[in-house]
């Protein structure tokens, strides 16, 4: 049989092409809405942390954080940590880039600097330190206030009283708690 105007379906020939049309653009529309739908912005600007968990261990942190740019943040922390006779404590600045555009809530890679001090048994100590980290955060409820986050990296300490030697030492933030406002 041969194909010819008259024979051929004009209802079918413009569902294959439907269909067709259809098959060319959907891979287009699904990509653009993985990519812009990665992680949406928020409107809140800052967050407060802590880890209440970890104060049955001597050990407390607070932390606030505020949006720079809709990719990035920057603030300041402080923790204190006790064992057997000695306290250790830090105060820090630090800055956080949020590669998927959404400052406050997805991953992020970051760095920090402070200073940090050891103290015991009459003496103490204090030195400067920077520092890079990684993590994670999420805003959860119908407002996206509740604030979690994690995160691991590194810190070297130097200068103060160490003179000229220097210490790299991991950092953990197992889970901090907050509120954005």
């Amino acid at each position: 049989m041969q194909f010819t105007h008259e024979n051929i379906n004009p209802p079918r020939t413009s569902r294959i092409s439907a269909l067709a049309a259809l098959l060319l653009i959907a891979p287009a529309a699904l990509a653009a809405q993985e990519a812009a739908g990665t992680k949406a912005p928020v409107a809140l600007n800052q967050v407060i942390s802590s880890n209440p968990l970890a104060l049955m261990f001597k050990y407390g942190n607070v932390e606030f954080e505020r949006k720079h740019t809709g990719s990035s943040t920057f603030g300041l922390s402080a923790s204190s940590l006790g064992f057997n006779d000695a306290t250790y404590r830090n105060a820090q600045v630090f800055y956080r880039y949020y590669p998927q555009g959404a400052a406050l809530t997805s991953f992020y890679i970051g760095g920090r600097g402070g200073v940090h001090r050891v103290s015991g048994e009459g003496q103490s100590a204090h030195a400067f330190g920077f520092g890079v980290e990684l993590g994670y955060a999420w805003l959860l409820g119908a407002q996206r206030n509740f604030a979690i986050s994690l995160g691991v990296g590194a810190t070297r300490l130097f200068g103060g009283d160490l003179k000229d030697f220097s210490v790299v030492f991991p950092t953990v933030r197992l889970i901090n708690l907050g509120w954005s406002f």
